[in-house]
């Protein structure tokens, strides 16, 4: 009887040992079904420039239900994306309320794949629609439906441009600008400048299309007749950015400093999240404007009382971009030195007075170097 007692009593401890080293069990909620069915007009197509403005595919869907009977709304929201890259590229996304139709143009589909694949390759694109139901007091999982189709776009920027300069003693020379980002029209390269005049062609080998001057920095596209050149007087290397895009279509010469290592720049500090750490990826600064390549920003969690600085390079051997003077505070003090050692002018560093969420940017134009550090959400 005591030998039956103890093995009842060690299996007991064992299930209780076992349901203690049990994985918690994560609540999921379930999947909706697709009730809503999404389809494409057509399953594949190839965008014609000469039907810019033409619908170029349209989808549509059935409503979607809610599984609760009390409810506010059901509204329906569409992205696109590159399907074998999804969470590599970006995403068109549109919210479109209670409808469940929605169509696109050739130019404007175009200009969606042109930021994933060049001019004439054919990508595969799903379209994705999202129902969600809005209820205050109970949180129903978006249904989502989903269809693929094959998309061939057109050259909307070509993939180069060419700088053709002429110096003032006659001697020609062509450079190459490409863009920094696919697909936005904006076109750059670092070029030695000398006096004389330029203009830009879509082809190295063509005259035309070229963009010549028409007003100030503004450009004037030709397609046959003269190119009306731009004059220059600078000597020394210039950071070109061509803007084709109509709200712009200009051209600018900046004066952009070259970093040790081309595009690098790391925050590091206990003023920040990133903390002593010369070259963390995290701390990474970014050119999120493809316009101006000189705004390198960096994004994140910032804390008082702490101190920060911006390193060129790999390690804390490498050169610095310094605050202006000891203990600056980097929201007041948006002065702006070029980099350099620690020993060519001391370890000065921003101190940060109120912890948050900002971003923290610097002007590189040797002409107009500044900081800015603005709150965000």
């Amino acid at each position: 009887m005591k030998m039956k007692f103890s093995l009842y009593s060690l299996l007991t401890i064992l299930l209780f040992i076992t349901s203690c080293n049990k994985d918690d069990e994560m609540y999921t909620l379930p999947n909706q079904p697709d009730e809503m069915h999404i389809k494409s007009s057509v399953s594949e197509i190839t965008l014609d420039k000469g039907k810019a403005n033409n619908v170029a595919i349209t989808f549509n869907w059935s409503e979607a239900t809610s599984p609760i009977e009390n409810y506010e709304s059901i509204t329906y929201a569409l992205r696109l994306y590159a399907t074998e890259t999804e969470n590599a590229n970006s995403t068109a996304y549109y919210e479109l309320g209670d409808k469940t139709e929605f169509s696109l143009t050739h130019e404007e589909l175009n200009s969606i794949i042109s930021k994933w694949v060049n001019a004439d390759t054919r990508v595969s694109v799903t379209a994705e629609v999202v129902a969600t139901v809005h209820n205050k007091v109970k949180y129903i999982k978006p249904e989502v439906s989903s269809v693929e189709f094959q998309a061939v776009g057109y050259e909307k920027y070509p993939q180069y441009l060419y700088m053709h300069m002429i110096s003032a003693s006659g001697a020609t020379s062509i450079e190459r600008l490409s863009q920094r980002n696919l697909g936005t029209g904006i076109y750059e390269a670092s070029v030695n400048i000398v006096p004389g005049s330029y203009y830009f062609t879509t082809s190295k080998n063509r005259d035309y299309p070229a963009y010549g001057q028409a007003d100030g920095n503004k450009m004037q596209y030709v397609t046959e007749g003269v190119v009306k050149k731009f004059e220059n007087s600078i000597t020394g290397k210039r950071t070109v950015i061509v803007d084709v895009n109509d709200e712009y279509n200009d051209c600018r010469l900046l004066n952009i400093i070259s970093l040790p290592i081309p595009n690098t720049l790391y925050i590091c500090g206990n003023g920040c999240s990133i903390g002593w750490e010369p070259s963390s990826a995290e701390g990474l600064f970014e050119v999120e404007d493809s316009r101006n390549p000189q705004l390198y920003s960096w994004t994140g969690t910032f804390n008082e009382g702490g101190e920060i600085k911006v390193n060129t390079g790999t390690t804390f051997n490498d050169q610095f971009f310094f605050a202006p003077v000891a203990n600056a505070d980097i929201a007041t003090d948006h002065r702006l030195y070029n980099y350099r050692y620690q020993s060519a002018g001391g370890d000065l560093k921003w101190v940060i007075k109120t912890s948050g969420r900002y971003k923290f940017t610097l002007s590189l134009d040797a002409d107009d170097m500044w900081t800015s550090f603005e709150p965000v959400q």
